[in-house]
């Protein structure tokens, strides 16, 4: 699938609680029935194909694109099957099971997502996926899933990911115990319980997991690898290492740290610290390789995240690799393509 496709396919993004809204209007398509549970982990509660609803297929996408694009004006159905071709789209209903699935953490409903080939020889390696951006910003939807996720299930791999507690996995829904997105604070339980649930998929070698995060994803898997041994590599994509440092360049965080994290006013310093892996390298499992890759034209998170974190890593002689991409933004652009290879080659390096 070409790189290209990102923009659109996030423009084309609803989370699928709100299909029912959404496909009211559009042309009728069949809602994403309720499908057999694929974990036997406690904490599952539902599960249903992502390919339901507008998305079951290729035509039924491409109307419900239509329907969107009344509000977009510069939009070109050519250009969207362009770059998005039949084949591509085709291919993955094909060879691959998308399941958005509802977990518990606690008392708290979680909503996540799980993509995995269809055909799998044996047992296949996880990869638990840590998106970026907060609450209801940044979340996890079809497009983005199809994009950036599948992709990575497609080479062999298992993708599990966590949209993080809060009300935005409810849409209009009014969810009395939906949690609240801290970040960096009690979702990271919200991840730590894709464990179980990987272990409990009867295709998946657990002994084989990896972490990838990107952007707040990032920071957010440094501080899961200090008390995850599971983990055999992580692959972090433009995470911020030092929020404190960050802040001076970029102050307009600040109004997000206030509104996330608790207590931000009356413990600034000590919240920052705890979510700054510049500040606790040590910390990190000693033979736990990492992958850092970052664009030094990324404006959202500065370079220096990267480049800091591995002097940091390079003095305690742990196994790393730094990879800068002249030219590239904060989403990699122009050389997602490879930037994603690299990541690739990396997993099946470290996990097989």
């Amino acid at each position: 699938m070409k790189t290209s496709m990102l923009f659109i396919l996030l423009i084309a993004g609803v989370h699928l609680p709100a299909l029912a809204e959404a496909t009211s209007t559009a042309p009728k398509a069949k809602a994403p029935a309720q499908t057999e549970l694929f974990s036997t982990a406690a904490s599952l509660q539902k599960s249903r194909s992502c390919f339901g609803g507008p998305f079951q297929s290729y035509d039924s996408y491409i109307a419900f694109r239509l329907k969107m694009a009344k509000k977009q004006p510069n939009f070109s159905e050519a250009k969207l099957r362009a770059q998005l071709p039949q084949a591509d789209y085709e291919g993955f209903i094909q060879t691959l099971d998308c399941q958005d699935f509802v977990y518990r953490v606690g008392d708290v409903p979680v909503r996540g997502f799980m993509i995995k080939p269809k055909q799998i020889s044996g047992k296949a390696p996880v990869v638990i996926y840590n998106r970026g951006g907060n609450a209801g910003y940044g979340q996890l939807v079809f497009g983005f899933v199809m994009h950036e996720l599948m992709p990575i299930a497609a080479q062999g791999f298992v993708v599990i990911a966590s949209n993080y507690r809060g009300q935005h996995n409810w849409g209009k829904a009014a969810v009395s115990n939906a949690g609240f997105d801290e970040f960096g604070g009690a979702e990271l339980e919200d991840v730590k319980a894709l464990v179980p649930i990987a272990q409990g998929m009867k295709d998946v070698d657990a002994n084989r997991m990896a972490m990838w995060g990107q952007s707040r994803g990032g920071m957010m898997t440094y501080m899961l690898a200090k008390s995850m041994p599971e983990l055999k590599t992580i692959v972090v994509a433009a995470g911020a290492t030092d929020l404190a440092k960050e802040l001076e360049i970029r102050p307009a965080m600040e109004k997000v740290f206030e509104a996330r994290i608790p207590n931000y006013s009356s413990n600034k310093v000590a919240a920052l610290a705890e979510r700054s892996v510049l500040l606790w390298p040590e910390q990190l499992p000693a033979d736990m390789p990492i992958l850092i890759q970052h664009g030094d034209q990324d404006k959202q998170v500065s370079v220096r995240n990267a480049e800091q974190l591995a002097l940091k890593l390079k003095e305690l002689n742990h196994p790393h690799q730094l990879l800068i991409y002249p030219g590239a933004d904060h989403g990699f652009n122009p050389v997602r393509a490879k930037a994603r290879q690299d990541m690739i080659n990396w997993l099946k390096q470290y996990l097989g």
